[in-house]
């Protein structure tokens, strides 16, 4: 709220100038906040023809926060007639040996004895730790950003059969990746309350040879998750990936993962990480590894931290023999920038890495730029009103005088 105080001056007219602390304003308006724009230009006053008679304010005391001076002139004052009704008829009342009380009138009583302060702190509403997730997503930003390679042609289908089962297929020519037709899906047990529940099954056959990919993830309570990787091969053992029994917490995860490289038992890893976030913001972490490569054992430990923002996020992993380190910021609401870099002293290579993502309106681009001049970049348009989406992949490395081009077209029927 403003109070705005104007005044019409006259050369011989006698006025009265209130210089006044916010304070007493405030409580004069009986308002929060008052601010108050006094100006007066009086040309009697500027000539130093006329007595100027000062005076203190008797409910201030000796504080020189407010001053009210007395000029020979006649006072105008336009809708202000309340305070200084009674400053005047206090003035008047004191030079006839009255007893005129205060000029400043009674506190409000919904501010209590003390005047209202022109600013007031007011705190934040803090908001409690959040879960931070694992160590394997703790540059999950900056992998968001990376392109997805693929080389040759792909056409993929999927078929959604309910909320909570959909079935998928594949057919792939490349050099690179073995060619061929693929089809699998996943399945989960129910939804409750439009949230889906565990466990969950997820399968990738290839009918040539029918070796199939098999994941399984379940959850026999809120807080503890049990994942199993397999691979199964005709007239064979099952073959265990990997095992990762995971406990998340309000505001921490603890993970063990053990995985097999090799189908010998004498290659293994197992790694058991702890990540705590320390506000809504910051999270500190610790991993140790322990890993056993053809009877040769190597045990290791690490520490990471990630500091996130809406817009910004900057995450690091330090351990003896490797640094990890990622910035990752939004930019504006269609472009998303990252940069990276990775130095190993056991495999003695380091690498820089910059990438992009690009939105538009059904068009995702995104780009990345490597220190070893790795330059490539995807582009995907959703096509309308077709119920397919293209995507193109070019990938060119400078040192290997190599190329790659990739074309893929996801259908999905639910839209035909």
């Amino acid at each position: 709220m403003s109070l705005l105080l104007v005044s019409l001056l006259a050369p011989t007219t006698p006025a009265l100038v209130f210089v006044d602390s916010w304070r007493l304003l405030m409580q004069i308006a009986g308002c929060k906040i008052v601010v108050c724009v006094w100006v007066q230009v009086c040309a009697g006053c500027f000539g130093g023809r006329e007595r100027i008679e000062s005076r203190r304010c008797p409910a201030v005391g000796s504080s020189p926060s407010w001053q009210a001076v007395e000029v020979d002139c006649s006072f105008i004052g336009v809708g202000s007639t309340p305070p200084f009704t009674a400053l005047q008829n206090n003035r008047r009342m004191r030079y006839e040996g009255k007893d005129g009380g205060t000029c400043v009138p009674e506190p409000d009583p919904r501010y209590g004895g003390r005047f209202p302060w022109p600013f007031t702190w007011t705190s934040g509403v803090r908001q409690p730790p959040l879960n931070p997730g694992d160590m394997a997503n703790l540059h999950e930003r900056i992998n968001h950003l990376r392109p997805v390679w693929f080389e040759g042609f792909q056409l993929n289908v999927t078929k959604g059969c309910g909320v909570n089962r959909t079935l998928g297929a594949s057919w792939n020519l490349s050099h690179v990746t073995p060619s061929g037709f693929r089809f699998g899906g996943h399945f989960q047990r129910r939804c409750s309350d439009s949230v889906l529940t565990t466990p969950l099954v997820a399968f990738d056959v290839n009918p040539t040879t029918l070796c199939t990919n098999l994941l399984l993830l379940y959850r026999p309570v809120r807080s503890v998750g049990l994942e199993l990787a397999l691979q199964l091969r005709p007239g064979a053992k099952p073959y265990v990936d990997e095992v990762s029994l995971q406990y998340t917490g309000a505001s921490r995860t603890s993970t063990v993962r053990c995985s097999t490289p090799d189908t010998t038992l004498d290659s293994y890893r197992v790694s058991l990480d702890h990540l705590v976030s320390v506000n809504d913001r910051l999270c500190f972490g610790v991993e140790l590894l322990c890993e056993c490569y053809r009877g040769a054992q190597h045990t290791n430990v690490a520490f990471a931290g990630r500091y996130n923002r809406e817009t910004s996020t900057l995450a690091a992993t330090v351990s003896p023999e490797a640094f990890d380190l990622s910035y990752w910021q939004k930019v504006s609401g269609t472009l998303q920038m990252g940069s990276s870099m990775i130095v190993n002293q056991r495999q003695n290579r380091a690498l820089g890495t910059v990438c992009y993502r690009l939105e538009h309106e059904d068009t995702v681009i995104r780009g990345s730029f490597d220190s070893d001049w790795t330059v490539g970049f995807t582009y995907g348009r959703k096509l309308t009103p077709a119920a397919f989406t293209a995507r193109l992949s070019l990938l060119f490395c400078v040192p290997k005088n190599t190329f790659q081009c990739g074309f893929r077209i996801d259908l999905d029927s639910n839209l035909l």
